[in-house]
């Protein structure tokens, strides 16, 4: 591998093409050593630069490659953190490639920019409306179903508008209903709400009425189905919250309630009371501390066994709803 590519940035809210872009770069590297990279992946929030530096420095044990995966970089604002990364920039340490990610484009440091080169930096913008619609209907299209608009809008409601949550629950969508089918906008809402299996969307209704009991009895029956692991949890979870916070700073705004339900593009009347009902259960200082305490716990289900990741889901429950996502805790 050439020194180009030691250092990538990769911006923009478009999570699935990311995915991809790193799968790529992955399995270049592999065809390249003639096996697979060490994989190694840190939290700007709760990860020093230094520690993150010195892994891609360190000899791997089981490959002679490593990989660096940085995510919130938006966060790295002090000097010191700037400084070793420059440093490191102009001398990589061979054999180690380190890729920095953000959601955000116009917050990133602009020294830090500097630091990539151009070819290197790649912002991955969220697709246009009409594209996430023709991205459904097409990927459907191609398993022999047919969906229904009214369907189609309702999925686009639910789910994170990136390509790497509109592939996974069209793919459970695809499986359930199978070829030749037609699904229409009752089926859709039938299985994210009334069917017997829980989902991540009835996990968010419990836990917007702030019930935890009934939020850790849906907990545990995704866990025991095995249909849903930790990570794709909270990231159903944080797409959710995240249109809560939008909702509540519009309602504090003094939009009424359907001015600021038609902002954030949710028109299904069972969605739409399941998040007045969390308006008046959570403020939004709550809310945000809520959005960081998933973070925090993304990167710990990400770095631990998953044998732990019940008890971490667990405590994460209680940390939300009891304690409003704030609270001083180490694990």
């Amino acid at each position: 591998m050439s020194k180009n590519d030691s250092l990538y940035l990769l911006l923009g809210p478009e999570e699935g093409d990311k995915d991809a872009f790193v799968e790529r770069l992955i399995n270049r590297i592999s065809k390249s050593i003639g096996q697979a990279p060490e994989i190694h992946r840190f939290y700007s929030f709760d990860s020093e630069v230094s520690e993150v530096l010195a892994a891609l420095r360190n000899g791997a044990l089981f490959s002679p490659y490593r990989v660096a995966l940085l995510r919130n970089i938006e966060l790295l604002t002090r000097k010191r953190d700037l400084d070793q990364l420059s440093q490191y920039a102009m001398h990589p340490a061979a054999q180690s490639t380190l890729v920095m990610f953000s959601e955000e484009i116009g917050r990133i440091d602009k020294r830090l920019e500097k630091l990539v080169p151009k070819e290197n930096k790649v912002i991955f913008w969220e697709l246009f409306e009409n594209q996430k619609m023709g991205w459904i209907l097409n990927y459907f299209k191609k398993r022999d179903i047919r969906i229904d608009p009214q369907a189609s809008s309702f999925l686009l409601e639910m789910v994170e508008n990136n390509t790497r949550e509109l592939k996974d629950i069209c793919e459970k969508l695809s499986i359930f209903f199978g070829e030749g089918s037609e699904i229409g906008y009752a089926d859709v809402e039938k299985i994210l709400y009334h069917s017997k299996d829980e989902s991540v969307f009835t996990l968010f209704d419990k836990i917007a009425g702030r019930d935890l009991e009934a939020s850790l009895e849906v907990l545990a029956k995704l866990l025991l189905s095995g249909e849903a692991d930790a990570v794709s949890l909270l990231g159903g979870l944080l797409f959710q919250i995240r249109k809560l916070r939008s909702l509540k700073l519009l309602i504090e705004k003094r939009y009424s309630p359907q001015e600021a339900f038609t902002r954030v593009k949710i028109s299904s009347k069972r969605t739409q009371k399941i998040y007045c009902a969390a308006m008046q259960q959570y403020t939004l200082q709550e809310i945000r501390a809520i959005v960081q305490l998933i973070a925090r716990f993304d990167y710990r289900v990400r770095s631990l066994g998953g044998v732990l990741h019940p008890n971490l889901l667990q405590l994460f429950l209680y940390y939300l709803i009891v304690n409003g996502g704030s609270g001083s805790f180490r694990f």
